[in-house]
């Protein structure tokens, strides 16, 4: 693949991380999420937000990078394939962490049902391709 499409569709997926962040401040998954936070102890319930804002800042820090540094990911430094390995790792797990949340009694409308099998496509497509930057050969 060329350099100018590899640098399109990492501009793209960059845009596509900020969208998944957004999606991810309307999305009533699961439901009752308040309360069911009420319910855990003030520990757990820290702990359970403190990783939800890690999330967040994971998949601001993959977009921006994609988006305004993505001829470092492309040009093969040293750097770029530690970004691209360290994205390939992320998305990676969150592609076998998603299907064992067991969410699919809490995605009550196919708009839901949609998203998330779109999200794991997410995780999958942005595994596989941040993987490929991180060990490809390198060019000649």
């Amino acid at each position: 693949m060329s350099e100018e499409l590899w640098l399109l569709g990492l501009r793209t997926a960059g845009v596509l991380h900020f969208v998944t962040f957004s999606l991810a401040w309307v999305t009533p998954i699961p439901r009752e999420w308040d309360a069911g936070l009420a319910a855990l102890s003030p520990v757990h319930r820290r702990f359970s937000i403190a990783q939800n804002a890690a999330i967040g800042a994971v998949l601001w820090f993959f977009g921006y990078v994609s988006l305004f540094h993505a001829p470092v990911l492309v040009a093969g430094t040293e750097a770029g394939r530690l970004l691209a390995a360290g994205a390939a790792l992320w998305w990676g797990g969150r592609l076998i962490v998603l299907p064992w949340l067991r969410v699919g009694g809490e995605l009550a409308s196919p708009h839901l049902r949609i998203g998330f099998g779109l999200l794991c496509m997410q995780c999958a497509v942005y595994a596989v391709a941040y993987g490929w930057l991180a060990l490809r050969p390198a060019a000649d």
